[in-house]
């Protein structure tokens, strides 16, 4: 999963902006995006917050880290994660992919606003019941709608089942 851990950030001779480990620039240009921040690191990549270069819209922006790019079985499966997660009519849209020059993949996709629900379980010490159950059906309605179009998750842990408050949805939070 994503963590808050992902070590010293280097600044560039004569450069103020900052560079991290996959080698993107704070004011870099990804596809049609530039990157704001970065947000946290997980096993396979590092995901930044962007904005979109003529919108302003907010993105996130995955980068699969350069020890993963260059096997070409990886980076098909990543690519075939941004064309999958698409198709599925849920909430975490993607809106583009890419390579970038220097050969690392990415995937743009919808910027959430709230907390992984590994940090939400610790931060309520306990979940009353309806609000288990209500995260439990959203997260089985999101299963199901990738299910339906032949998606398995094979990495399926509270870090990475995301809520987002949202006052219409069942427990005010969404999955």
């Amino acid at each position: 999963g994503l963590g808050a851990d992902v070590g010293p950030a280097v600044g560039r001779p004569g450069d103020r902006r900052t560079c991290y480990p996959a080698g993107l620039v704070i004011g870099q240009e990804v596809g049609k995006y530039r990157i704001v921040d970065e947000i946290a690191e997980g096993g396979m990549g590092m995901v930044y917050r962007a904005e979109h270069l003529t919108l302003g819209s907010p993105a996130a922006i995955k980068i699969l880290l350069p020890k993963f790019t260059v096997d070409p079985l990886v980076v098909q499966r990543f690519f075939t994660e941004a064309k999958a997660t698409s198709a599925i009519r849920h909430v975490g849209i993607v809106y583009d992919f890419g390579m970038l020059p220097g050969g690392s993949a990415y995937i743009a996709m919808e910027l959430l606003r709230g907390e992984p629900l590994s940090e939400f379980i610790e931060r309520q010490r306990q979940i009353g019941p309806h609000a288990a159950i209500a995260i439990t059906l959203q997260l089985l309605a999101a299963l199901d709608a990738a299910h339906v179009i032949g998606i398995v998750h094979r990495d399926l842990k509270p870090d990475n089942i995301f809520l987002v408050p949202d006052a219409g949805s069942p427990g005010g939070v969404r999955v």
